[in-house]
């Protein structure tokens, strides 16, 4: 070959390369295009369905005090409470800036619950004074906590039924997406705001592995997780998974089973506990009263 074509050849393969990597640079900046896309215009509590509260009022001072909260992350922090927000599915239409004015709005309240109640003259006033705008800039942060988990515990309680459901659907002959959407439209719940927030992701041009992917980071199920790994799994090597999700469902059922007897055998020594140091003494202390009433204060009313 002449030093000619070998020159031509070398040019060739490096414009393949640039080639290929402005087309991975485009493909990427594409991609988070549509990312943004979902994120800012359609954000999570539009797309699971939930409809807007009536807390205007109370958005727009949390909006105003957010500049000055996000500067004190005493037990806040803004990694946590987007992890926080993502599990509880952004209830209240809150973000993390939000949330963070929120903190200093329940401290704000907090104190002037804590100045009505020293006014007033009420036991404990002091102490009530002093721990009540604690107690409410720990509110938001404990109450997101609390409604994620909850939120949580009501995904896994759902699986089995919508299992179920896509075992009936797809044996019917419905592809994956259509029983999808069958059961987005026909059930409600946050597992099916969800897989409606999947599919929207989907529709929008997500990859499909990707949106299975940012499915699993905003729940905290390890049922779920292994049933969406079931689902990338069939997803690329193109198998049916229809028994899968029937296998599946008789197995969550039977784990729920097996936690709920050892649920009940965990409360049995607590309630020998309750038993033990707060009805037996109430018990006693009746008995007791009956007694010095018997033989003190009724002689001294009517036996003299």
């Amino acid at each position: 070959m002449s030093s000619m074509g070998i020159f031509l050849l070398v040019i060739g393969t490096w414009f393949c390369l640039f080639f290929a990597a402005v087309s991975y640079y485009i493909y990427r900046m594409e991609q988070k295009r549509i990312l943004i896309n979902l994120d800012e215009r359609i954000p999570p509590w539009k797309v699971m369905k939930q409809s807007r509260s009536k807390t205007d009022f109370l958005h727009h001072w949390m909006d105003q005090l957010a500049p000055t909260g996000e500067k004190i992350e005493i037990l806040s922090d803004p990694v946590d409470l987007e992890d926080h927000l993502v599990k509880a599915g952004h209830p209240y239409g809150l973000t993390v800036k939000r949330l963070q004015g929120a903190k200093l709005l329940g401290t704000i309240m907090g104190l002037a619950f804590g100045l009505l109640y020293w006014l007033i003259g009420l036991p404990f006033a002091p102490i009530m004074l002093v721990f009540s705008p604690f107690i409410g800039y720990m509110v938001p942060i404990y109450g997101i906590q609390w409604i994620a988990k909850r939120r949580q515990d009501q995904i896994r309680y759902e699986l089995p039924d919508f299992l179920d459901m896509m075992s009936i659907t797809l044996q019917a002959g419905m592809g994956l997406d259509q029983a999808l959407n069958y059961y987005v439209e026909t059930s409600e719940g946050p597992l099916s705001e969800e897989f409606a927030r999947l599919n929207q992701e989907i529709q929008f041009g997500v990859q499909r592995e990707m949106a299975y992917r940012s499915l699993l980071k905003r729940t905290t199920s390890t049922e779920l997780e292994a049933l969406i790994q079931s689902m990338i799994q069939a997803y690329n090597l193109g198998t049916p998974i229809a028994k899968t999700f029937a296998q599946q469902a008789e197995e969550m059922r039977r784990m729920r089973s097996e936690q709920a007897k050892e649920a009940a055998g965990k409360a049995s020594p607590k309630i020998s506990l309750v038993s033990g140091f707060i009805i037996a003494p109430s018990i006693m202390l009746l008995m007791l009263g009956a007694i010095v009433y018997s033989y003190f204060i009724k002689q001294s009313l009517f036996g003299g």
